[in-house]
């Protein structure tokens, strides 16, 4: 697990450029250079401090329940952005120790689906609301599949998608392959990709959602040429 966390690290690292709005929050741990004329300062990712046991206090606080995948994945390194277009992860400020993970469960949603077993973690890119972890059925190391929730529906199980990822381990693999495509490859050629990544997840139940993604980006790059 510890390699596929690198690699997606990598595989961002070398798509998204690495800055943000310098604010008195910022780390300085993680400056990777003075901030610009325009207010913005290039970040570099840290080894994490955090331990699982800060997550489990987390995890009782809100009543929810984390595979160990992603604790593990969250917790190995500081970074300031995880927007990956298509899923927006939550981020990890050491100056402000699990401030993003805690506003994508501090909210009128979270609390309607956390007593349904449905866990948000991070959220969809179009913003249609959160992806949760699927918490109904028990799982070993509490490895659950992940569906995306509709916003629009107010807690209602109506706005709940069929299962998208398979597992964390299999959300990360499909988006560092996405993002390392993207240096060659148009957007809306990759997704598919995901069908024999994961097949037990976006590539059977998932198959609806990944291609009204793939018809929609493809509609931008005609339209928009991006």
């Amino acid at each position: 697990m510890t390699d596929l966390n690198q690699k997606f690290l990598d595989a961002y690292s070398a798509v998204f450029p690495r800055k943000t709005v310098y604010t008195d929050s910022f780390p300085l741990e993680m400056k990777a250079s003075e901030k610009d004329k325009e207010g913005w300062i290039e970040w570099k990712p840290i080894d994490g401090t955090l331990q699982q046991s800060d997550y489990h206090r987390l995890e009782k606080q809100f009543g929810v329940s984390f595979p160990k995948s992603f604790i593990d994945w969250h917790r190995a390194n500081y970074f300031l952005d995880a927007d990956c277009a298509i899923i927006r992860l939550p981020s990890s400020n050491p100056s402000r120790p699990l401030e993003s993970l805690k506003q994508t469960l501090n909210w009128f949603i979270p609390e309607q689906l956390i007593p349904q077993k449905l866990y948000p973690f991070a959220d969809e890119g179009n913003d249609t609301g959160p992806f949760v972890f699927d918490g109904r059925k028990s799982m070993p190391n509490n490895e659950f599949p992940i569906r995306v929730y509709d916003n629009s529906y107010g807690g209602d199980l109506d706005g709940l998608s069929e299962i998208i990822f398979s597992s964390f381990p299999k959300l990360l693999e499909c988006l560092t392959h996405y993002l390392t495509e993207l240096k060659t490859r148009r957007n809306f050629e990759i997704i598919p990709d995901f069908f024999q990544i994961d097949p037990t997840g976006a590539g059977k139940a998932g198959v609806d959602y990944w291609l009204s993604w793939t018809r929609m980006q493809k509609a931008n790059y005609e339209e928009f040429g991006s």
